[in-house]
């Protein structure tokens, strides 16, 4: 299960379609809301969590929105995690507050990741898109 992204007017290959899973999505989306909240409106911010169609319309916000996540990117280059209280431990296996009380020094991580590359992947369709839709 993941998002479709598709590019409404893209310029090359790499504006045409970006995927990502619903464990990279969220911090994707979380850094759209962080750096981009002037450039979309509530409605569409929103609209991005869902597979139902929400995005922008033209050209220049997603190349705004590239140059933003580029430039983050120059101070972040370990992509990004989001803590959202659900822990997984080493082997990927999900982890129950229960778990983790039992046992508080077990190595857990957010499953809630993008990686550099993954993000670098999302500028370049940014970029090319020419607008987008979340599917």
């Amino acid at each position: 299960m993941g998002m479709d992204v598709y590019g409404k007017n893209p310029r090359s290959k790499a504006g045409e379609y970006f995927r990502a899973n619903v464990w990279s999505w969220r911090p994707i989306h979380a850094l759209v809301i962080e750096l981009c909240s002037d450039l979309l409106d509530e409605e569409t911010l929103e609209g991005l969590a869902y597979n139902d169609g929400a995005g922008p319309n033209d050209p220049e916000t997603c190349v705004e929105m590239a140059r933003r996540f580029e430039a983050w990117m120059e101070q972040h280059t370990e992509g990004h995690k989001l803590d959202f209280g659900l822990r997984t431990a080493k082997d990927g296996k999900f982890v129950t507050e229960e778990e983790l009380a039992e046992n508080p020094e077990l190595e857990t991580e957010s499953p809630y990741e993008v990686g550099d590359d993954h993000l670098k992947a999302w500028i370049e369709f940014l970029r090319n898109c020419g607008g987008f839709e979340v599917r």
